[in-house]
């Protein structure tokens, strides 16, 4: 037998849960071709991967990486920890269908200043990332905010009958075009005044088209239970299979509602319901500055934004605001919130507002709109972190039969055109997840915690052939020692790659071998399928 690659006498964990083995691994025209023992067998690139494991490729099924994957498609963050998919399109972002090009900084996370984009349609900007070449492979879903600006413009209100429809349509041309279904955001500006109407004749277009309907719901905080009954409920009317992003609720979310909502999960899913849920794998949250702004300021363009910041009547007003997306201001909490990311005011990032609003001798709420002021422009750019959960809480969550962990998070290279750019989580999500979830704490098995990160989620989302190493399937493959395993990336310092990970392959070429990027990218788009090859 003779292969492209031979990964020979690893533990291979082959992503369905079963028990490991020592077997070879051999590829062949971008597929894995055979795994047992090889024998004689050659190959052009052969790897020793004795005492390490042999898994498929990562999937992170809630992907920020929508325009930086355009921008930098080494996506060496995800590459270092043995992610090879990604699943763009989340949290209701989206970078298209894009009628109106200013839009496109609140529309996605990770802008860079300048970027332009060549596409108007969602099929425009899946050719635009597979003319990048990206080093991963990319899906996505079509976020509800693009559909809404398309329709609506950047007007933050309830949405028309007619509009509705009108979004319907937006919904099934870009589904059409190769989303595997629908994201929603509904903390966020643009779709904040969302009714549930609205969300439940968006989600049976999903299920008519055997799609994903993915929420981030309307409060993670001092309402969380009614926005968990809203998700059921629209789960419920539309038929569509629901996903309920960041499961775990916030600080300030009445006792239990974590053990309650997964435990509600269990239930619905005993009765029919199609239900599943993802949580991020950090203690922070992380999201857009303006989010604690009213979406009347925030989801009407940069401009209005700024011209309402040097209002003193709006800046007013903006203190009886009681919906940011992060409450913890309202409970005095201020020191839990930090400044993570804004390049017209670097002194000041790392730093918790309660500090900064003392040094600044301003409200800590008047210190973030002078801040965004600051940044102009790039003002949807600036980033806040929130201390909003604890160990105990992702520790409930991934022991869930029914969660699946992901990065919320962009993908990025620390030089390159995104060398200022930092996201937390980016360069950590994985490994955090193996290191301290599987290996530390013992919450789940090593084969388990790698089903969750591979066949699950492709099976969630419709990935055929993805996250198992199997004949037939795309040689997807990550080789990783995980007893050193660790994500080295801090809130301080987030930008550094994890180690423990030796060579990854996406589409059988390499990735990354002997911890060294390749220079090589064989990442594809991944486009939906026909109706009803979903998973």
């Amino acid at each position: 037998m003779t292969f492209d690659v031979l990964i020979r006498g690893g533990r291979v964990v082959d992503g369905t849960g079963m028990a490991a083995s020592i077997a070879d691994v051999g590829i062949r025209d971008g597929r894995i071709a055979a795994v047992g023992t090889l024998g004689d067998a050659q190959a052009g690139t052969v790897v020793d991967a004795a005492g390490s494991v042999v898994a498929p490729g990562f999937i992170d099924i809630h992907s920020h990486g929508d325009v930086t994957v355009v921008a930098d498609p080494r996506a060496q963050s995800a590459i270092a920890q043995g992610v090879t998919t990604v699943v763009v399109g989340n949290c209701g972002h989206s970078p298209a269908p894009l009628p109106i090009p200013s839009a496109l900084p609140d529309l996605t996370f990770g802008y860079l200043d300048g970027q332009a984009a060549s596409w108007s349609e969602l099929g425009g900007y899946l050719d635009a990332v597979e003319a990048a070449r990206p080093a991963v492979n990319v899906a996505t879903l079509a976020g509800h905010n693009a559909l809404r600006v398309a329709v609506l413009g950047q007007s933050p209100r309830e949405a028309t009958g007619a509009e509705t429809r009108a979004m319907v349509v937006e919904l099934e041309r870009a589904m059409d075009a190769g989303a595997f279904g629908l994201s929603v955001g509904l903390e966020y500006p643009l779709g904040a005044r969302t009714t549930t109407d609205e969300l439940v004749t968006l989600a049976r277009a999903v299920a008519r088209h055997d799609g994903l309907f993915a929420i981030h719901t309307r409060d993670r905080d001092f309402h969380a239970v009614e926005a968990f009954d809203e998700a059921f409920a629209v789960g419920e009317r539309s038929g569509a299979a629901l996903q309920i992003s960041h499961i775990a609720p916030r600080r300030g979310a009445p006792d239990g509602a974590l053990v309650d909502v997964l435990e509600r999960i269990d239930r619905a899913q005993s009765g029919g319901l199609d239900v599943a849920c993802d949580q991020h794998t950090r203690h922070h949250g992380i999201t857009k500055l303006v989010t604690m702004l009213p979406p009347s300021a925030s989801a009407v363009g940069t401009g209005e934004l700024l011209r309402q910041l040097r209002d003193p009547r709006a800046r007013a007003s903006f203190h009886e605001f009681r919906e940011p997306i992060h409450k913890l201001g309202l409970m005095g909490e201020w020191d839990r919130l930090a400044l993570f990311e804004a390049r017209e005011s670097p002194e000041w990032v790392g730093k918790d507002f309660a500090t900064i609003g003392s040094e600044r001798g301003q409200h800590p709420l008047d210190a973030m709109m002078d801040i965004l002021l600051e940044a102009g422009d790039d003002a949807p750019n600036v980033l806040f972190v929130g201390l909003v959960q604890t160990q105990e809480d992702l520790d409930l969550a991934f022991a869930s039969s029914t969660c699946t962990p992901e990065s919320d998070a962009t993908t990025l290279s620390p030089d390159g055109p995104l060398a200022g750019q930092r996201f937390l989580g980016a360069y950590t999500w994985a490994a955090f997840y193996l290191r301290c979830i599987v290996r530390d704490r013992g919450v789940l098995t090593l084969e388990e915690g790698i089903r969750r990160l591979t066949s699950m989620p492709a099976e969630r989302v419709g990935l055929t052939g993805r996250g198992v190493l199997a004949p037939g399937a795309w040689a997807d493959v990550t080789v990783f020692d995980p007893g050193s395993v660790e994500d080295r990336g801090t809130v301080a310092e987030p930008s550094a790659f994890a180690v423990g990970f030796r060579h990854v392959f996406v589409n059988g070429e390499p990735a990354m071998l002997d911890g060294r990027f390749a220079e090589a990218r064989s990442g594809r788009v991944i486009r939906r399928p026909a109706i009803g090859m979903r998973s």
